[in-house]
């Protein structure tokens, strides 16, 4: 952020942000851990020691984007298109969620947290963001913000489903987490390729970029309807799952999040959708003379593109392995939780 845009106001303003807030988190996390190996050895209060565990999960918050730590996600968004797709797709926030999962499963385990008021003011937590996430979507106007905003959606997705402490949320939230990596990525390089070959970067300014690129808004329009969840394509599988597991799960809570999650899925409906209908069927008083000049980029950028969005088919047609592979994860991580403890 900060050596892109080279010495922007904004790009400083969001390295400043970020910077404050990792580290804020990861002193957090560190005194969880730090906690949790002494606790193994002494014999400590079990509400100073849930008390630690929500420390160290909004430590690692800090890094999946939890409300109200998710400042720093949307503003990273200055940095270059490459960047920014690892770090809403791979690098930085699935490193978030993935250390809450082994905080959770493999550190203080399900045996201390399930049925706990720490528990259930996790999920709600999880359950606000998602909506938040998704609200703040539908409001936003710049097309990289507004996937950003996504991206603080969905990464509670995967908590909620950690949260549930049950095999099958283990599951679906690993599921996620691989489905929303290639759709969140897709996005992005269609998102970037249009910036770098028009300098559009509004939503309100997509209106028929179909006619003048139609590989990368075809891409593009894949991941939206994968985002949206909408069958044949990846995003359905793991939403399924997660409503399935709050469904087995059976309790208000796990109720919540399922109000949340299906919340979610209409507005990412509403501000995905939108932006498709622009690109394909542009509104009348649309200036399709200022396209005269765009072409379709290269084959460097549209063949990832193409293979991105031929993956999201192909996992949503055929999801049985990676279900499998997610089902026995969820599984042995479970019993990991129950059999461990302090």
């Amino acid at each position: 952020c900060i050596f892109w845009p080279p010495g922007t106001p904004e790009a400083y303003r969001a390295a400043r942000i970020y910077i404050v807030l990792s580290i804020g988190g990861a002193a957090f996390a560190l005194m969880s851990i730090i906690y949790l190996n002494v606790a193994r050895i002494y014999s400590e209060p079990e509400s100073l020691t849930l008390f630690m565990y929500f420390l160290g999960f909004m430590g690692f918050g800090v890094k999946s984007a939890v409300f109200p730590l998710h400042i720093w996600l949307p503003k990273a968004s200055v940095a270059p298109t490459p960047v920014t797709a690892l770090l809403h797709a791979v690098a930085v926030v699935k490193a978030g969620v993935f250390a809450v999962i082994r905080l959770t499963y493999y550190g203080y385990t399900a045996t201390l947290i399930r049925g706990t008021v720490v528990q259930t003011v996790l999920i709600l937590i999880a359950a606000f963001t998602i909506v938040f996430g998704a609200a703040r979507a539908v409001k936003e106007v710049n097309w990289k913000k507004r996937l950003a905003y996504s991206t603080v959606d969905n990464l509670s997705y995967i908590l909620f489903g950690a949260l549930l402490l049950s095999p099958q949320g283990a599951a679906a939230a690993f599921m996620h987490m691989a489905f929303h990596a290639q759709i969140k990525i897709l996005s992005f390089f269609a998102a970037g390729t249009v910036l770098h070959h028009t300098g559009r970067s509004s939503v309100y300014e997509l209106d028929g970029l179909g006619r003048k690129m139609p590989l990368t808004m075809i891409c593009f329009t894949v991941s939206a309807l994968g985002l949206v969840g909408i069958p044949p394509f990846s995003g359905f599988i793991s939403k399924w799952y997660l409503l399935l597991a709050s469904a087995d799960k059976g309790s208000w809570q796990a109720y919540v999040g399922a109000g949340a999650i299906l919340a979610s899925a209409l507005m990412t409906a509403i501000f995905m959708l939108t932006s498709v209908r622009r690109i394909w069927f542009p509104d009348r008083e649309a200036d399709l003379q200022s396209l005269e000049k765009v072409h379709e980029a290269g084959q460097l950028m549209t063949v990832p593109m193409l293979i991105l969005a031929l993956s999201i088919l192909i996992l949503g047609l055929f999801p049985g392995p990676v279900i499998t592979a997610a089902q026995k994860i969820g599984e042995e991580a479970f019993l990991t939780a129950v059999g461990g403890g302090f």
